[in-house]
């Protein structure tokens, strides 16, 4: 999909090339709307690319859930909607329980899903062995979701991409956005690295960066991001179609046997100026979870450092901060991933590494994303906050927003991701089994 040629104008511009963008441009282009989507590095080039992979209505903050039941039956039909292998398979989701302890929280969660109808059943030992050749530790059972799936992250935006794109989208990589322009509170255009283009409607589907736009309009939203390790094996003997979380690591095996594994235990968190400027609101939760999280102060404190003096490339185009990723893997997840693989699964000799990369994972203080249209300008709507589970989100909300546009409500109601909860002085803690 080559880079295209900016217009001067469109009924809509797309501000970030993930899956929230892409899906928005594809369901957007599909209703007959013209559109533009300016990514500034590459189509899933950021997290939307480097995600496990999960697909699940499991486990997640309850507002979610009519999202995601819905989004299960687009991820159904979505490889042959787009023309594409999207390595979708359906094999479910499992959580095994290490203790009763764990199994009690899963058992409220339980409960409280049980209004959305998912199909979540409760298993014994038996019934995980069952599910998960091989597994030395079954703990004392589990909770297992037989719709949830798992797709390739790497694929499912480009393929959303692609698909505007043979619609008549222009999909413009290598070029962020400056700024938005407006007239008597409407928007009425972007600034981007080419030009400008005239629009009445703009996506802020920006990951990270998103409260530097809202922030341009005195709206208020604290965003913060984590750094997450993710590794790719040489393909084993069959294990499970599920993917899975067992005792301290997150696993889904592909159909060809390859692994995707990662440290589910601990998150990493780089230290720069820029976190302290929201350090309030997430306060509470660093408090509650601090066993959990590993602070780092290393050469992305320098990095950051080195955008806020100006003339630095960063500060002087302060909406699209650095183009490419700098996050790395950490080599204690990746080691604690095998390790954690060895010990669950002694009889398969350690996969080989054959692939490995870290992504910046854009948070809110609940946990919840932001899926909303600003008061002032009118036209401006903003997808963020994920919080290391949109990647499966991805094509509801491209379709949810795409409804909104053109025909003034969604389908799915969508209060629970209004930005003014931060703003109203609400406080929600973020739900315990995200």
């Amino acid at each position: 999909m080559p880079t295209q040629t900016v217009p001067d104008q469109a009924d809509i511009v797309i501000i970030g090339g993930g899956i929230q963008g892409a899906s928005s441009a594809y369901y957007l282009q599909k209703a007959g709307m013209s559109v533009v989507l300016l990514e500034k590095d590459t189509v899933a080039s950021h997290q939307s690319g480097r995600a496990w992979g999960f697909v699940r209505q499991q486990g997640r903050d309850p507002v979610e859930l009519p999202l995601m039941k819905a989004c299960i039956d687009i991820w159904a039909d979505l490889e042959r909607d787009l023309g594409a292998d999207l390595e979708w398979r359906q094999g479910g989701v499992l959580y095994v329980a290490k203790d009763d302890a764990e199994m009690a929280r899963y058992e409220k969660w339980l409960a409280d899903s049980q209004p959305y109808d998912i199909g979540t059943r409760k298993l014994g030992r038996a019934e995980v062995e069952g599910l998960m050749t091989g597994l030395a530790s079954p703990g004392v059972g589990g909770i297992f979701t037989p719709n949830d799936g798992q797709a390739e992250p790497k694929k499912a935006a480009p393929a959303l991409a692609k698909k505007a794109h043979d619609l008549g989208a222009v999909i413009v990589q290598g070029c962020g956005a400056l700024g938005i322009e407006t007239e008597a509170g409407q928007v009425s255009g972007v600034i981007s690295e080419r030009g400008l283009i005239k629009t009445r409607i703009v996506i802020c589907a920006a990951g990270a960066m998103t409260h530097k736009f809202v922030a341009r309009f005195g709206r208020r939203l604290p965003q913060q991001t984590t750094r997450g390790t993710v590794i790719r094996t040489k393909p084993v003997s069959p294990i499970s179609a599920a993917s899975a979380v067992v005792d301290g690591l997150g696993f889904r095996q592909r159909a060809d046997g390859s692994l995707n594994l990662s440290d589910d235990i601990n998150t990493d968190i780089d230290l720069t100026l820029s976190r302290f400027r929201y350090a309030g609101d997430f306060w509470p939760g660093y408090k509650a979870n601090w066993r959990s999280f590993n602070f780092h102060l290393d050469m992305r404190f320098i990095d950051d450092l080195a955008d806020h003096l100006p003339g630095s490339p960063a500060a002087d185009k302060p909406l699209m901060g650095r183009r490419q990723t700098t996050a790395l893997p950490n080599p204690k997840r990746i080691r604690n991933s095998l390790a954690a693989f060895k010990r669950l699964f002694p009889h398969i000799e350690t996969p080989q590494i054959v692939d490995q990369w870290a992504g910046d994972i854009d948070v809110t203080p609940d946990a919840v994303p932001v899926i909303d249209q600003l008061d002032t300008p009118k036209g401006f709507f903003v997808a963020t906050g994920f919080s290391g589970h949109g990647f499966a989100m991805g094509p509801i909300v491209g379709k949810v927003l795409s409804e909104w546009i053109t025909t003034g409500q969604s389908s799915i109601n969508l209060d629970a991701f209004r930005l003014s909860r931060f703003e109203t002085g609400e406080k929600r803690r973020p739900y315990d089994m995200l």
